[in-house]
């Protein structure tokens, strides 16, 4: 039988999958404008994950930042230059979702995000209307892989996992959500989400 058949929930990541955030560009970029030699990236990745679990706002984080790596920039051309430039929507990803699956499966997202990502998508397009819930990291202070996430995240949806098939473009979280009973497939390109929706 086929697995769209089988399952008719489907829970779908949001970065990497819905919208692509091109960190690592931005930072060099950073790196170059200001002249830095050192690896800022776990500096970057450190105070993210305070911001995604909602332990500080968007203003803590660019503060903490910035002064970690000492640069002088505004808040407002870091967070500018961010979305205009190193973020882009795969508006293909939500038209089939939209055109194909929308009203015929229950649809969730399952995300580590921070509230000013999530504002900013929505400023672009309102996809959370295709969407049953959307869990975010932000909301519930778990961040995936921990399995938390998945059991939480699964309460929320009043869903169990044996019912779940989840797309993520990271195989991180494949262990821990396999472990609560849903079914992981990892995430490559619209082409592959398709096929294995048998599309």
């Amino acid at each position: 039988m086929e697995l769209s058949k089988m399952r008719k929930v489907i829970i779908f990541d949001l970065g990497g999958v819905l919208e692509v955030h091109n960190e690592i560009p931005f930072l060099n970029y950073i790196k170059s404008k200001f002249n830095l030699k050192e690896d800022i990236y776990p500096i970057y990745k450190e105070i993210t994950y305070l911001r995604d679990i909602d332990k500080i706002d968007e203003h803590e984080f660019f503060k903490r930042f910035s002064k970690r790596i000492n640069i002088n920039i505004s808040e407002k051309e870091f967070y500018d230059t961010y979305y205009k430039n190193y973020v882009k929507q795969n508006f293909n990803v939500l038209n089939f979702i939209k055109k194909e699956l929308f009203g015929k499966y229950e649809l969730f997202i399952f995300s580590n995000n921070s509230r000013i990502h999530i504002r900013k998508f929505k400023q672009v397009t309102n996809f959370e209307k295709l969407f049953n819930k959307c869990i975010y990291s932000y909301d519930i202070k778990v961040k995936k892989p921990d399995i938390k996430f998945f059991k939480r995240g699964l309460k929320l949806i009043k869903h169990s996992g044996s019912e779940c098939i989840f797309f993520d473009d990271q195989l991180k979280s494949k262990e821990n959500s396999q472990k609560v009973g849903i079914k992981f497939i990892q995430y490559k390109n619209l082409n592959k989400l398709k096929k294995d929706l048998n599309f």
